[in-house]
Order: structure tokens, then sequence, then C-alpha cells
């Protein structure tokens, strides 16, 4: 068992057999997937550490993102931040800047700044460019009602996930059935 943010007990991590098999169960998959940083891949925001701090992932990020990568899906981050060189230093410490194709850490006035750096004006669009891939194609992860709201008029499938869990094996679930919904919708 390992501690939850509250300090309660936490099931263990997601092994990545686990992860591979729920994987295997669809056959259409993003061709991206993008995660917000704060409470979604690490329990915490980033500003209120400095880029010299010990940072920690939620503890199934690792092996869905690497699931993710070896099914080919395309790995990008998009986050609003106070505090960028942070975020950048964190991703550098936990070895996860080689996992992503598009890192988008737009800086923002506050931890509160709902109005610039919108992720449907500013980090989706520069996704899209560089990675070349129709936003029905990508699925999103965050945990602001906001940015959910925002991003799905571009067309994305985006989940909000727990603040308790960040994306953990539920939540990946849940958003490949929501994605594989809304392409047979489509189709």
């Amino acid at each position: 068992m390992t501690r939850g943010r509250r300090g309660t007990a936490a099931a263990a991590a997601a092994t990545p057999q686990e992860v591979a098999e729920v994987l295997q169960r669809y056959e259409d998959l993003p061709k991206a997937v993008v995660f917000d940083a704060d409470y979604t891949l690490w329990p915490f925001w980033c500003e209120m550490f400095a880029p010299s701090d010990t940072p920690w992932l939620y503890p199934d990020v690792p092996p869905i993102l690497d699931g993710l990568r070896q099914a080919g899906c395309k790995l990008a981050l998009a986050s609003r931040t106070p505090t960028p060189h942070v975020a950048s230093a964190f991703l550098d410490k936990l070895g996860l800047r080689q996992r992503f194709h598009s890192i988008q850490l737009i800086p923002a006035a506050n931890g509160y700044d709902q109005h610039s750096a919108q992720k449907d004006k500013t980090h989706f669009p520069a996704i899209q460019r560089e990675l070349g891939i129709d936003y029905t194609e990508m699925l999103f992860y965050d945990d602001e009602h906001p940015n959910i709201r925002r991003v799905s008029t571009l067309g994305v499938c985006s989940i909000l996930v727990d603040t308790a869990t960040g994306v953990d094996l539920a939540a990946l679930k849940q958003g490949l059935e929501a994605y594989t919904k809304a392409r047979q919708a489509a189709s």
C-alpha cells in the first residue's frame, strides 16, 4: 500500500501488464492523449514548490504513460501554471520529458487564473500544429471542470479526473470508453 494525498491508504499501483490488458480491449485508440499536470499527473500544485524540491507522481501514472506510448499513442502535456520553470524542472526530475511528444507549459498570472492561457485557445492549437492530429482523435485528462468544458467544444474527448487519484487505471478505462463511444457516434 502507498499513502494517498490525505494520508489514507491507497491501492497498489497498476502494473504495466494491467495497463496493457486495458489497452488491448480497444481497437481504436486515440492518436494523442493529452494530460494536465497538477492534480492529474502529480498530486500537488507545482507553484507550491521550488525547482530544487523532489516531486512525485500518482502511482498509476508511469505505467499508463508507458503503456500508451507502447500502444502507439502520442502523448502531450497541456499545463497552465504561474511557475512553468518548476513544472519543467519536475518533468526532468521525474523522467517525463522524453515520454511526451508535445509539452505546452504556458504561464498563468496565478494558480486561480481562469482567463489567460485557456487550454482551448492556446495549448490545444499548439498541440494540434505540433502533432498534426485532429481534435477528434485526441483524449484529454484534467482536474478542472472549466478546462474539460472548454476543450470538449473543440471535439476533444475530455475526462475529469479525481484529484485524490489523478490519472489512474479507472480514469484510463473511463477515457478509452468515452473515446470509443464518441468515435462510434461520429461514424
